[in-house]
């Protein structure tokens, strides 16, 4: 790659972490946390999360409690429409899988969210409807730490995710706490994310969310049922 082309994309990226640190800063005295823990597909027989998604919702209720033992609210948003795998749907989308799965595990209704979230911020009348990748993770969880008038934000993700999925919350303005909760099988090949999703969210598109977004619109086809944007 031309060294023009990464000096002007380092400068760009610096001024992105530089705003979305302050941005996080300026509320350093509100104790309220949002917990984003990634979802991941497909579901067992469609319903239930599997070994990789369990890590995380495991993690996101020992983050929630540990708020709580310091004093700090905390809120959970579990992201994730429904979706297909290989050609085949889940039966619920990944948000109500994961907010069943803490609601089992003692998490109150009142701090937890999921299909709300997706509808108010990637309902019906977006550009691209739906939360499909990581970056429609990344922009709902933004959105609502913003609306919602919380000091920081957290997310729970898999250690070959971590890097595209904070760079994808600093695109939309917010640094946040990235906490790993490894499996032995995941989802995320390391490699695949280090030479083909990372440069893309750096040189080309790091949000996903503009009406032309080749990025988007495969997501879409090749994950949300039913789809009949774009192609």
């Amino acid at each position: 790659m031309e060294p023009a082309r990464v000096e002007e994309a380092r400068k760009r990226w610096e001024a992105r972490l530089a705003s979305a640190r302050e941005a996080v800063s300026a509320r350093a005295a509100i104790a309220k946390d949002l917990i984003e823990v990634a979802a991941q597909h497909p579901l067992i027989d469609g319903t239930k999360p599997g070994e990789e998604f369990v890590a995380r919702l495991l993690r996101g209720v020992e983050l929630y409690r540990r708020c709580g033992a310091a004093g700090r609210a905390a809120e959970i948003y579990v992201p994730g429409s429904r979706l297909m795998d290989k050609g085949i749907a889940d039966r619920i989308s990944q948000s109500e899988a994961g907010t069943r799965f803490l609601l089992e595990r003692g998490i109150p209704a009142s701090a937890l969210h999921g299909d709300d979230l997706n509808e108010r911020y990637k309902g019906p009348g977006s550009v691209h409807p739906g939360v499909c990748c990581s970056a429609d993770e990344c922009f709902v969880a933004a959105s609502y730490w913003r609306d919602g008038g919380f000091g920081r934000l957290l997310s729970v993700v898999s250690a070959g995710q971590l890097l595209r999925k904070m760079l994808h919350f600093i695109e939309f303005g917010v640094y946040p706490m990235m906490v790993s909760a490894p499996t032995f099988e995941a989802a995320h090949d390391p490699i695949f994310e280090a030479l083909t999703m990372i440069p893309d969210v750096l040189f080309e598109d790091a949000s996903l969310q503009e009406p032309g977004s080749k990025r988007a619109i495969a997501f879409r086809r090749e994950r949300l049922p039913g789809y009949a944007g774009p192609r």
